[in-house]
């Protein structure tokens, strides 16, 4: 099987068309219907001018009414012949003639019917004389004086006159044929049946691409969240906020455009020039021969164009993730720039990645345009070229071809034109979305580092100790050990404290933990089993946590608290968010607890949004909590309502607390003290100040602080 990551974009996007096939089989139906019919249209006028409008000798008619008149009129009820009438003018001296006179036409012309003529004298000097063919001959004359008709040998009603000259005499060989008319308005009724088959199935065809582009996009975004919602912390860690954006949206929005293109003039351009082509070479295969050389030589600067731009494309999206990253900044730290001052700054950064991105847009712009007027200037040359030698080739005898299928085959190669013109738009479109489309499997593609093993179990639950045994983490790309050889056992009932300096280790032991990284070494047990052992998901729901700075969703309170039990009950909501000591504050909003609470829950205060995330761990009901110091940023009274409802939560809980105040451990059952991803001290609080080391260091630095700042 082949590596997906080796496997070129296109051919992996196909792949998401692959379950719809059946509707992408009507729509290449369609297509076939829509193609076909147009030719079928050219082939139609082309015969009611070579067999209705301007007829001649059946040698001389065309490829397409000879077709029609052997094999299609046969089969239609009714005696339907093409005319085949020839005709002749001749200047004479005298004449005798034989057939069956006629009054006088509209024109003042004598006519006679299956005429002979039996002598003649042409101006000029020489005889003439005609004998019976077969064929119905009319004579077409204008006499100077009244004509006296005898008997003719054959018989009534055949006559014979004399004609003195000189006399200008029109002869018409040949057959008028039958029905013309009948063809005539059945040709037109078919042009009507080819046009409403035209029109149907480009509608057919186009509101049912539409369809399996919206449903191939909708899986793509999909399948593109599930595997974001999948990825490590190291995968985010490791990439900007705006290049993921950028590559979810913008990106999937040009492969959008590029699926829309596979139903339409993808398929639909190519079928046309094919059906064009096959009708050029029915009229005239030594013209058509002559002619495709020239078409396929068009091909060649937009294929050269469209490596360009694709490259140009790729480095053009890469520079709109840098300036939807530079966006992203700017609205979530809007605060920060306001208060510094950097709008200058910022606005200078982001103008310089926006003239890398104009630069890269701009040269993907010139390829794009060089490819297509490439196109449109060679094929008009050869649309010179073609009526010029086509032309010269039917003047010197060179091509035998009829007026009917000359144009014919001049209307299929004019046919042409657009399509070709399609697909050199085509071609720089699918240049353009492979790039993305490279760009979204590459994300698709990205290796989860943190996956179940085969064959883990459902975690049993909690109910003795947890044990890290000689566990060490380095983050990727860094050479120090974030977390080295640490082993230390959490009881059940105990409260963990987590102290040290920035960068000590403390919130690596807690994605540890929680399992939002893997270990390189060591393992982490519950209750003797291994945390690897377990599924992902059945161990994080017998865990809550409560951050430092609280994340809420942009829904309704009900739905943020909900998070962390889907099938909570409404009473069960609305008693976590006592238990938290928030509901009173979401009754004063103006729909309770169906506001919603915008973009980071900014309609609530800070002290609000971390009780909110209070209530949700008490929804959660989880044996173990982990507390990222969930007090550190707020004010005193925030402070104070924050604290009561932790203890509320921690009450008969195994807890794990980060600890940035120190004074707020003081009941702790143990402090780590951790320093350079090491335990470095440990024991109860009033032990580790009588030791005097780190923690006893720290303890007094922040008294010290709290101190000076009471002065």
């Amino acid at each position: 099987m082949s590596d997906p990551e080796k496997t070129h974009g296109l051919w992996r996007l196909l792949s998401h068309v692959r379950p719809y096939r059946g509707t992408v089989i009507f729509i290449l139906f369609l297509l076939v219907i829509y193609s076909g019919a147009n030719s079928l249209r050219i082939a139609t006028i082309g015969l009611v001018i070579d067999g209705i409008v301007s007829p001649g000798d059946r040698e001389e008619r065309g490829r397409i009414s000879s077709f029609v008149e052997d094999r299609v009129l046969p089969l239609m009820p009714g005696e339907i012949q093409l005319p085949s009438e020839t005709v002749s003018s001749l200047a004479l001296e005298s004449v005798v003639i034989s057939g069956i006179p006629a009054e006088r036409d509209e024109a003042g012309q004598i006519q006679v019917r299956e005429a002979l003529i039996e002598s003649a004298v042409l101006v000029g000097g020489g005889g003439l004389s005609t004998s019976s063919s077969g064929e119905s001959v009319l004579l077409r004359f204008r006499p100077v004086e009244k004509l006296e008709w005898i008997a003719d040998n054959r018989g009534e009603p055949y006559r014979r006159a004399e004609v003195a000259g000189p006399v200008e005499v029109e002869i018409v060989a040949g057959s008028p044929g039958s029905g013309a008319a009948d063809l005539l308005w059945i040709c037109a009724v078919f042009l009507a049946v080819i046009s409403l088959a035209v029109a149907f199935s480009g509608f057919y065809r186009a509101i049912m691409g539409q369809e399996v582009r919206i449903r191939v996009i909708i899986d793509i975004r999909k399948k593109l969240f599930g595997k974001l919602s999948t990825q490590s912390l190291d995968f985010y860690e490791s990439r900007t906020h705006g290049d993921v954006i950028s590559r979810t949206v913008g990106d999937v929005n040009t492969l959008s455009s590029s699926i829309q293109l596979l139903f339409g003039d993808f398929l639909q351009s190519p079928l046309t020039i094919l059906f064009s082509l096959a009708l050029a070479f029915f009229a005239s295969w030594k013209l058509t021969l002559l002619t495709i050389p020239f078409l396929i030589l068009l091909t060649i600067p937009v294929f050269r164009q469209a490596r360009k731009v694709r490259m140009g494309t790729k480095g053009a999206l890469s520079h709109v993730g840098e300036t939807t990253e530079g966006l992203s900044q700017l609205m979530s730290g809007i605060r920060v720039v306001k208060t510094f001052g950097l709008e200058e700054r910022r606005q200078q950064q982001f103008g310089e990645t926006s003239e890398a991105l104009q630069k890269a847009q701009i040269r993907t712009e010139i390829a794009r345009a060089k490819g297509r007027s490439f196109v449109e200037g060679l094929y008009n040359l050869l649309s010179a070229a073609v009526i010029g030698f086509g032309g010269w080739f039917l003047l010197n005898d060179l091509v035998d071809i009829s007026f009917g299928d000359f144009t014919i085959f001049l209307a299929a190669i004019v046919s042409c034109y657009t399509p070709i013109k399609n697909v050199a738009k085509i071609i720089t479109t699918l240049a353009e979305s492979t790039a993305a489309t490279d760009r979204i499997f590459d994300l698709i593609d990205s290796p989860v580092s943190m996956q179940d093993e085969s064959g883990a179990a459902e975690f049993a639950g909690f109910s003795d100790k947890i044990e890290f045994r000689d566990v060490s983490y380095r983050y990727p790309g860094q050479e120090e050990q974030a977390v080295e050889g640490i082993s230390f056992v959490i009881g059940q009932g105990e409260k963990i404290a987590l102290v040290g300096p920035s960068g000590a280790g403390k919130s690596t032991l807690f994605d540890l933990l929680a399992r939002l990284r893997e270990q390189d070494s060591g393992e982490i047990l519950f209750d003797g089993v291994d945390s690897k052992s377990v599924t992902r998901s059945s161990l994080l729901a017998h865990m809550a946590y409560v951050g430092q700075e609280p994340f809420l969703f942009n829904t309704t309170v009900e739905d943020n608290i909900r998070g962390a039990d889907q099938n909570a009950t409404a009473d069960q909501v609305t008693a976590a968010a006592k238990a938290a000591a928030i509901h009173e504050d979401i009754m004063a909003l103006p729909d309770g607890y169906l506001t919603v609470l915008g973009e980071r829950g900014d309609r609530l205060s800070g002290g609000q949004r971390q009780r909110l995330t209070i209530a949700r761990a008490f929804l959660r009901d989880a044996p173990i909590l982990l507390l990222d110091e969930a007090t550190a940023a707020l004010d005193s009274e925030s402070e104070q309502l924050v604290q009561s409802a932790l203890e509320r939560l921690m009450k008969d809980r195994t807890v794990l607390v980060i600890a940035h105040r120190l004074a707020t451990i003081q009941d702790s059952n143990r402090v780590l003290v951790l320093e350079s991803g090491r335990i470095v001290e440990q024991g109860a609080d009033q032990e580790l100040r009588a030791q005097g080391g780190l923690y006893s260091r720290l303890r007094d630095l922040q008294e010290l602080g709290v101190a000076e700042k009471g002065q």
